[in-house]
């Protein structure tokens, strides 16, 4: 009876093997690479829109990047004549409305000569907590700076702790003057500080 239970035990663990050997036998050795994605439109260089956006890089810093259409460029040919494009150079005038708030006229600025070829610029400022636009525009030698396009308004950050004080959060300074306060809590415990206030 012994040796009938080792054979029928022997059977069952070569068919064990033999079904395990032919199922590993019809599995790919590996899984098949997923179909590569269709290939997707890309990404146009340009929109054809006359743009210019500013953004804070830091206190000290903006950036700007812009687009002109040649629609822009052929407007600008029609009004100064033939070859104003290439008689005129590119600049940055850099507003700064930190005290003439929406007053381009009144505001002080400063020019950056810029290239033809650039679409952006890194611009230093220098000056925290300020205000600032810029035009992008060219120099003709008959007419002076003219605006091709204006970006959006941006203000840099403080380059300090701000000054402002939200009552819920006091500085660590005004907690230990609170505790001092409330019975003199020097070496005490939170549980001896909540007996105190008592």
């Amino acid at each position: 009876m012994l040796a009938l239970i080792a054979l029928l035990i022997i059977a069952i663990l070569a068919g064990a093997l033999f079904w395990y050997r032919r199922w590993q036998a019809a599995r790919p050795a590996t899984k098949p690479l997923p179909a590569p994605a269709p290939a997707g439109r890309e990404l146009p260089a340009k929109y054809g829109k006359d743009e210019v956006v500013l953004m804070v890089k830091d206190p000290y810093w903006l950036y700007a990047y812009w687009e002109l259409s040649d629609a822009k460029k052929e407007e600008l040919k029609r009004r100064f004549g033939p070859g104003a494009w290439e008689k005129s150079r590119p600049l940055l005038r850099v507003y700064d409305l930190t005290s003439q708030p929406y007053d381009f006229l009144q505001a002080p600025f400063f020019e950056i000569a810029i290239t033809d070829m650039a679409d952006n610029w890194y611009i230093h400022t220098g000056k925290p907590s300020s205000t600032f636009c810029v035009d992008l525009g060219r120099w003709f030698p008959e007419y002076g700076f003219v605006t091709i396009a204006r970006s959006n308004i941006v203000t840099t950050p403080a380059d300090k702790p701000s000054s402002v004080i939200d009552p819920l959060w006091p500085p660590l300074e005004a907690c230990w003057q609170a505790l001092e306060r409330y019975g003199k809590a020097r070496g005490f415990s939170s549980p001896q500080l909540v007996k105190t206030q008592k």
